[in-house]
């Protein structure tokens, strides 16, 4: 089975192997001329990534709005009053790999270069059933694009752009340590506090979980007294979570990993007036926690909040400096 952040070495002839980044998402953003601009989104094969499902689409601030030319399936999201980009309508599935082409217009006819202007809001699931909860998750990423400015705020950008985002990078594993002849160990880089899980194969088809262990960036060694000969030829690294996680470290009986206790399914996110507001069916008088992580797995911001009606409702800020955030919610009390 493929896995999402990991890392391999062969440990008979020393050749070590590293994935290469593979970009997920790309917005090419151009402007045509006469106040018109158009957005192409890519989704991009990945075989670590089961699916991608894109729910908004925004380039902002795109000031003076006044038409546009949309997909098919796409609607204008105007909530109040101000337009806020495109919706997706839900009536067809969205294929894995995928294009979305619009085209706005604005009363200006300068533009600029705008850091994290493009706001895609997004439902992923992995193939990796360790690096998200349950296999999917809600959140946005942004990525630079051109919009719409007075001729004053101009900066000289060319008409054309492309901004891509890495959602999964690897774990590079940089070296095993030898002892006597013998594997003791392994030398990993890595960028974020992480539990990884170290498996060793004979011939690249089976895996056997060998340990869990902590890392620390920018690069960890893990040693056992134990030799690790015995384990096999061919050694990888997978991700378990982007924090040192203790619970995660007794390795499990099988790789099928189900929701965490809790866990409900985010069914509707918006953006709105600069806030990303969320949506999950909820029991009335239950208690839920909703949270807002960096891709990273570092928290940035929770709520709880008692549920009233079957459907609940929280609201965050948006963190313009973010490259992207995730969200999850989990039931904490009946």
């Amino acid at each position: 089975m493929n896995r999402r952040g990991l890392g391999l070495i062969i440990a008979s002839v020393l050749v070590m192997f590293t994935a290469s980044a593979r970009n997920a998402m790309e917005v090419e953003s151009s402007y045509l001329g006469g106040g018109w601009f158009e957005y192409r989104l890519r989704t991009l094969d990945d075989p670590f990534i089961k699916n991608i499902t894109l729910g908004q689409l925004v380039p902002w601030p795109f000031t003076n709005y006044v038409e546009d030319v949309l997909p098919e399936h796409w609607t204008n999201f105007i909530p109040s009053g101000g337009w806020s980009g495109i919706m997706f309508d839900g009536a067809v599935a969205q294929p894995r790999v995928k294009e979305i082409t619009f085209q706005v217009r604005s009363s200006f006819t300068s533009f600029r270069r705008q850091h994290f202007g493009f706001t895609s809001i997004l439902f992923v699931e992995t193939a990796d059933p360790y690096f998200l909860p349950g296999g999917g998750v809600g959140g946005y990423v942004n990525l630079d694009c051109l919009i719409p400015c007075a001729p004053g705020g101009a900066d000289g950008s060319p008409s054309n752009m492309v901004s891509s985002i890495e959602l999964i990078p690897d774990i590079k594993i940089d070296e095993l340590i030898h002892t006597n002849g013998e594997i003791h160990g392994v030398k990993f880089s890595w960028a974020e506090p992480s539990t990884v899980q170290l498996e060793g194969s004979h011939d690249m088809g089976q895996w056997t979980p060998i340990t869990r262990f902590f890392g620390n960036p920018p690069q960890s060694t893990w040693t056992t007294n134990a030799s690790l000969n015995s384990s096999g030829s061919f050694f990888r690294l997978s991700l378990v979570a982007n924090r040192h996680f203790t619970n995660g470290l007794p390795l499990p009986t099988s790789f099928a990993r189900s929701a965490a206790p809790g866990e409900i399914a985010i069914q509707s996110q918006q953006i709105v007036d600069g806030k990303i507001r969320l949506g999950f069916a909820s029991v009335p008088n239950a208690r839920y926690e909703v949270t807002y992580d960096e891709w990273s797995g570092q928290p940035l911001a929770a709520q709880q909040v008692t549920a009233v009606s079957a459907v609940t409702s929280v609201s965050f800020d948006l963190i313009e400096s973010q490259r992207g955030g995730l969200f999850r919610v989990r039931q904490i009390k009946k």
